[in-house]
């Protein structure tokens, strides 16, 4: 068996056959309409949307934060993610998006969506008004990383 064969399996299944084609109609007009800042900003308050229509329950730790997450993510069939505590920030990964597998590396899409979820949820966990979530630039084009930190 081709050690990729279960990459582009996922790739290709990732997103329901139902939706394929009107997504990619759908990416291909936005794109084409609104600059890719413009079009990172409308997918993140549609995340945000998204994170509050799906609260998560109270929490005390960052683990939890994560396990509450994934438990979202896991009943929409939307990957999971990985918080990473480091000095001054969290970085969170997010695998397996099917929007990123349907779309590969079209920037602003998944990644401004999920990107609004995650700030809607770290504000609703209690964020401090100084910290944002950013998406950082990833050489994965399966794995979204973004970063929880101090806004200049």
């Amino acid at each position: 068996m081709n050690s990729s064969a279960p990459l582009v399996y996922y790739r290709t299944h990732a997103c329901s056959r139902q939706w394929r084609g009107f997504l990619l109609a759908l990416c291909e007009e936005f794109d084409s309409a609104l600059p890719d800042a413009e079009l990172a900003r409308l997918m993140a308050r549609i995340g945000e949307r998204f994170g509050r229509a799906h609260t998560l329950p109270a929490v005390a730790t960052l683990e939890e934060l994560q396990d509450a997450a994934n438990a979202v993510w896991s009943s929409a069939e939307w990957g999971q993610v990985a918080f990473e505590e480091l000095p001054e920030q969290v970085h969170i990964h997010h695998a397996a998006s099917p929007l990123s597998a349907l779309l590969g590396g079209r920037v602003g899409w998944d990644t401004g969506f999920l990107e609004g979820v995650y700030r809607q949820w770290f504000r609703a966990a209690g964020m401090v008004s100084v910290l944002d979530v950013r998406y950082l630039q990833s050489d994965n084009p399966d794995v979204a990383t973004y970063t929880l930190s101090r806004v200049f």
